[in-house]
């Protein structure tokens, strides 16, 4: 017996040890041809714009910008394009500025149409050749079209193409664009009044990409970020779009004959320029356009744009832990089915949401930030369409005293309002459910109100 216990412990021995041979064969397989994989992607290191530029057409590389102030027109005239043609490179502009003379060109200047690349870091600047920063003489800028006021024919600073890229930490300030101190009063399209040249900051127009951890100051008449056909399936997330906003009356202080508010006898649209509102002097936050595909906005913020998150056009949209605020038009605005989570928006300049094209069964819950200064006419919320589930909450604080009111025009809807502002339903509404800490004003038919004497006492 004890031979034969000799024998089975050397057997297992033998085969233990076989087996620690073959885990070490394998793991240095695995190692080897993981040294593989990363001797595949080249590091390449470049200090200066025209190196980056012959790089980035390429593809597997590890690109690294030397750290530095670099200018656009560094580049050669005619060809003033950063062109990311390459596919699966990881492009490193951490620590990179670019200052961008407004007129070097008309053209966007960084265009990402490979696919699967990491465009990470880089701080790209447009600057006014006369040292100008903030515009707040609208009149002396806008005579000086040529020079100052020169747009992008209606494309933005950074294209992004190709499918499956991530725009991580650039910070963009988009200057220079025509006219600009007036928001769309003379017109956005085709039948403008006084010529147009827009400049806006991020376009996506590929499938599955991301922008993360972005920041764009936008100060010419444009859009932060949009997304047109044929993207899909956009990604924007821990990012800052912020504009800035006008007082309407300031245009009655243009007037010299050369000045559009005296040139347009101080009208828009056949109609006296108000005396009373806000005017964005951009475009919207986050916009998506017909066609545009599905978006998720996730922990962002856009501050003093015509919309803030505004994708009412997308195929569906997801909005969580997002902040709008002091916008134009409006601050929220979804497509059908759409959902906002954990987010929060004002009534500053325009409502907290429009509903725009009455989209229905859509899932929000907002939390109302208050208004005090409000300026304009505008309720709180219009809440148009049918289906919808909708959650009011309020801030902690002191209950607001401009109590304008959210309206609800059409059906069927559940609507829980924890705050102050009263809710009135038109003679359109029917067959709502209504749980309201606010006063309720009912002329509809059918509609359910409960009202209620704290807002802690509603259900969640």
């Amino acid at each position: 017996m004890k031979n034969i216990t000799l024998i089975n412990q050397n057997r297992e021995g033998f085969l233990i040890s076989r087996m620690r041979l073959s885990t070490i064969k394998i793991i240095s397989i695995l190692i080897g041809f993981s040294s593989i994989v990363l001797s595949a992607q080249t590091t390449l290191e470049v200090s200066s714009l025209v190196e980056l530029c012959k790089a980035v057409q390429n593809s597997d590389q590890n690109i690294v910008m030397k750290p530095g102030n670099y200018n656009l027109t560094d580049l050669p005239s005619g060809n003033r394009r950063i062109l990311c043609s390459g596919s699966k490179n990881s492009i490193d502009l951490s620590g990179v500025f670019v200052n961008a003379t407004v007129g070097a060109t008309r053209e966007s200047y960084i265009t990402i149409s490979g696919n699967l690349n990491i465009f990470k870091g880089g701080t790209f600047e447009d600057t006014y050749a006369n040292g100008l920063e903030e515009v707040t003489d609208f009149s002396a800028y806008n005579q000086e079209r040529a020079t100052l006021a020169y747009g992008l024919k209606g494309q933005a600073v950074l294209d992004v193409t190709g499918n499956d890229n991530t725009v991580l930490n650039t910070k963009l300030t988009v200057r220079g664009s025509f006219p600009y101190g007036y928001g769309s009063i003379y017109g956005i399209g085709r039948n403008n009044v006084f010529g147009l040249n827009k400049r806006c900051g991020i376009l996506i127009n590929g499938k599955r990409n991301t922008i993360d951890g972005c920041e764009v100051q936008q100060r010419a008449f444009g859009h932060g970020i949009y997304m047109q056909e044929p993207a899909d399936k956009s990604v924007i997330k821990n990012t800052l779009v912020e504009g800035r906003m006008r007082p309407s009356a300031d245009l009655y202080k243009e007037i010299d004959p050369k000045d559009l508010p005296v040139r347009s006898n101080y009208k828009t649209n056949g109609k006296p320029i108000p005396k009373d509102v806000m005017y964005p002097l951009s475009e919207d936050g986050i916009r998506v356009y017909t066609h545009g595909g599905s978006v998720t906005v996730e922990n962002c913020t856009v501050k003093k744009m015509r919309g803030g998150i505004r994708v009412y056009l997308a195929s569906s949209a997801t909005v969580i832990n997002s902040t709008a605020i002091d916008c134009g038009f409006t601050n929220f605005n979804l497509p059908k089915n759409g959902k906002i989570s954990g987010s929060s928006g004002n009534f500053a300049y325009a409502p907290l949401s429009d509903f725009r094209l009455s989209k229905s069964n859509q899932d929000i819950e907002l939390t109302i930030l208050p208004s005090p200064n409000a300026v304009g006419p505008h309720n709180v919320a219009d809440i148009l369409g049918s289906n919808h589930n909708i959650i009011f909450h309020r801030t902690e604080g002191p209950i607001d005293t401009d109590l304008r009111p959210i309206v609800v025009k059409d059906n069927n809807s559940i609507i829980r309002n924890e705050t102050e502002y009263p809710l009135i339903l038109e003679s359109s509404s029917s067959g709502n459910i209504i749980i309201s800490f606010g006063k309720v004003t009912d002329h509809g038919t059918n509609n359910k109100v409960t009202q209620i004497e704290k807002a802690k006492d509603i259900k969640k």
